[in-house]
């Protein structure tokens, strides 16, 4: 059902979750967390593990930085002012739920869509800036390029695309799909939703 939508449907849908997670709190964050790394694990595993170790500095930056500078009740009273406090590991545990589950959303994301139909979804959504004379095409090239560096990245790193004598792109082709009535009223009630819920 998920995978028979347009990709800029289930683009769509994957925002809202995203935004779900930032400002879900208490029990519903960590049961949603707790649904979300499950899913992860089941589905996208090898995928999550791999985006969560190259985050993995950014969890431990967040993590140091709420638990040992958020004013508070200090946890070991032996350690004075060098203890984290109750306050910041409260707030660590939030926030690094949140960041594991983004990162574990986008895992489940880019294992069920390859990058030419994300991409096709992303120009189906920038459609409307192409009237305003916005290069909805160049955009998707630079972002399919982008994402198959990730994916597979050169032989010699970065570097490797500064060489002229690189392979060129123009091989590169995206396929663009309608949309039919039923995304159309999907992304309709999402984006609905979403701005009712800012606006609330």
């Amino acid at each position: 059902m998920f995978t028979s939508l347009h990709p800029a449907t289930r683009l769509v849908g994957w925002l809202a979750v995203i935004v779900f997670i930032q400002l879900a709190r208490g029990p519903i964050l960590w049961g949603l967390g707790f649904v979300v790394v499950a899913l992860g694990l089941l589905l996208a595993r090898r995928r999550g593990l791999r985006l969560v170790r190259r985050a993995r500095f950014l969890l431990i930056t967040l993590v140091v930085l709420f638990a040992f500078f958020t004013p508070g009740e200090v946890l070991v009273s032996a350690l004075g002012h060098a203890s984290p406090t109750r306050e910041g590991l409260a707030l660590a545990a939030s926030h690094g739920t949140r960041l594991l589950s983004v990162l574990v959303v986008v895992a489940l994301l880019l294992e069920t869509i390859d990058e030419r139909t994300l991409v096709s979804g992303l120009m189906s959504l920038a459609a409307p800036l192409g009237v305003l004379g916005f290069p909805v095409e160049r955009l998707a090239l630079r972002m399919l390029l982008v994402m198959a560096y990730v994916e597979r990245p050169p032989e010699g790193g970065w570097r490797a695309l500064l060489d002229e004598a690189a392979p060129s792109a123009v091989g590169l082709r995206v396929r663009r799909q309608p949309l039919a009535m039923r995304d159309r009223f999907l992304i309709g009630a999402v984006v609905a939703l979403l701005v009712a819920g800012a606006l609330a």
